[in-house]
């Protein structure tokens, strides 16, 4: 048996405008999820994941490895990482599934080609992902991550952490979105096709943002990350993926001395998935989320990517 494990992932920002050549900055998260595979008489996915995905990333693994059939093996996921809520799940059960079934069977440990290969299973669930999501599961840590062009991919792991004085990152959890990531970037697609200088200039302006919480991290800046945080959180919204119910909480956070901002894809109907919000003041912040009826949930940022736990 082998078994494999994968963190979620949060973009501190540049989430949407990524997709469109602007940079993104993200980091690995402490959820995981554990991917085991050992051998059997025929296949068998045990998963509460999606097995029509799930056989899809094998159908890439098979391509790849040019293989008419895979030999049969059970393939078993758990996870903490909660599907559908922007926390990277497609990405780490795509990363995942094609490093643990490589590796066992023909025993290579490649994160570079892990990722070529799990990108390809993301257009499955996303249609147009930037490559942002998977790299980030398999490389951990944070990374600054940019598309050029569909071959040409700009990314850099930093060798920075976030440091003790802005250590203080908590999810809050809004509910799960009625809208899944494909369909949240489907949406601003049509809205860049509708109004194409308008949503330039918005991507633009979360690029700026991404640059300066890089900087804010870097130097220890809190001032800088919480100007940055609310500023790119505006841009959001004027890309229409902050649904409305969801904005007073966030107006109460920044008032309080915080700052949130969305994660992933977002959402326009309902609940949002996670907000990431930085808050000095634990107490002040329980106390506004309790009153919009949204848990927290604490969250260590820049934690180890694609994983080998077990082979036997």
């Amino acid at each position: 048996m082998i078994t494999v494990s994968v963190p979620g992932k949060i973009h501190l920002m540049g989430e949407h405008a990524v997709v469109y050549g602007t940079p993104a900055l993200l980091a690995a998260i402490n959820k995981r999820m554990s991917i085991s595979i050992e051998s059997a008489k025929k296949t068998e996915i045990i998963t509460l994941e999606s097995k029509k995905y799930v056989s899809y990333a094998l159908e890439q693994v098979k391509k790849y490895l040019h293989m008419e059939t895979l030999p049969p093996m059970r393939i078993t996921i758990t996870s903490n990482i909660p599907a559908g809520f922007h926390l990277g799940s497609s990405a780490a059960a795509a990363v995942g599934i094609v490093a643990a079934v490589i590796y066992f069977i023909k025993k290579i440990w490649n994160p570079n080609l892990i990722n070529q290969i799990a990108y390809e299973v993301e257009k499955k669930q996303h249609g147009n992902p930037s490559g942002g999501d998977n790299t980030i599961v398999t490389m951990g840590g944070m990374i600054w991550f940019r598309k050029e062009l569909e071959f040409l991919k700009s990314i850099w792991q930093l060798d920075i952490a976030i440091p003790k004085s802005l250590n203080h990152f908590v999810l809050v959890n809004t509910g799960k979105p009625k809208e899944t990531t494909g369909e949240m970037v489907a949406f601003v697609r049509i809205k860049v096709n509708k109004n194409p200088e308008k949503m330039k200039r918005l991507f633009l302006e979360n690029e700026e943002q991404v640059k300066k919480i890089a900087v804010a991290i870097k130097e220890e800046n809190e001032t800088m990350l919480l100007n940055a945080l609310k500023q790119g959180e505006q841009t959001l919204e004027k890309m229409g993926v902050v649904g409305k119910t969801i904005i007073p909480c966030i107006r109460a956070i920044e008032a309080s001395g915080g700052a949130v901002k969305i994660l992933g894809g977002g959402g326009k109907k309902e609940g949002v998935g996670f907000l990431l919000c930085y808050h000095k003041k634990k107490k002040i912040l329980e106390n506004i989320t309790k009153k919009f009826g949204y848990p927290i949930e604490n969250i260590v940022l820049g934690e180890a990517g694609v994983r080998l736990d077990r082979k036997e």
